[in-house]
């Protein structure tokens, strides 16, 4: 029995976050596929969503939280920038694809398509110009930069492609070939075992 247990549905974009995190710095972990808002989710994190972290009595919620405390926690390849120019970007970039693209992509166009929240027409509409803008934004630094914060995959990107290959299932997803720069580094990202491990089974 491992003594790392990460609480949280395997669909969610953010515990496959959590996942790479971990993979990448090849820790054994024992997952626990609960719910958001179940008795058993607000038990580990009271907002009751996904996903939570514990490590022998210390638990820890809040995804930023969770990598960077397994980034620094355990042995392995680091997941942030030594450079504090490159660390203030990916620290940038996690900001904005929480608070913009994971909100656009996920909660206004994906959730949609998947009959996890009913449909609203309206606001799917509005959604898909706003989800332009971001691959566009996102377009033009992956068309020179390997990955978002340079030459190395940092935790920025073990945020965004989540939430980039969920967004691929769904019709819209079709927008990710309009923007070769995106395409390529998606690629790059599938070709990590970190990324192929964490895979969710729908």
């Amino acid at each position: 029995m491992s003594d790392i247990t990460l609480y949280g549905f395997p669909i969610s974009t953010y515990v496959r976050t959590a996942r790479i995190a971990l993979a990448e710095k090849g820790v054994a972990y024992e997952l626990l596929p609960f719910e958001p808002n179940t008795e058993e989710m607000i038990a580990v994190n009271p907002t009751g969503k996904v996903p939570a972290f514990k490590h022998e009595d210390f638990v820890l919620y809040e995804t930023l939280a969770i990598t960077k405390y397994i980034d620094q926690a355990f042995d392995g390849p680091a997941l942030q920038p030594a450079d504090a120019k490159e660390r203030a970007i990916m620290n940038q970039w996690i900001s904005y694809i929480n608070a913009y693209v994971f909100q656009e992509l996920i909660h206004e166009i994906a959730l949609f398509r998947f009959e996890i929240i009913p449909l609203d027409q309206s606001v799917l509409d509005a959604a898909i110009p706003k989800a332009k803008a971001h691959l566009a934004l996102l377009d033009k630094t992956l068309s020179t930069n390997n990955y978002l914060t340079g030459s190395q995959a940092s935790l920025a990107d073990y945020f965004l492609y989540p939430i980039l290959a969920f967004f691929g299932m769904i019709p819209e997803g079709s927008l990710l070939a309009d923007y070769s720069g995106v395409s390529a580094w998606m690629t790059r990202m599938e070709e990590k075992s970190s990324v192929k491990e964490s895979a969710p089974t729908l």
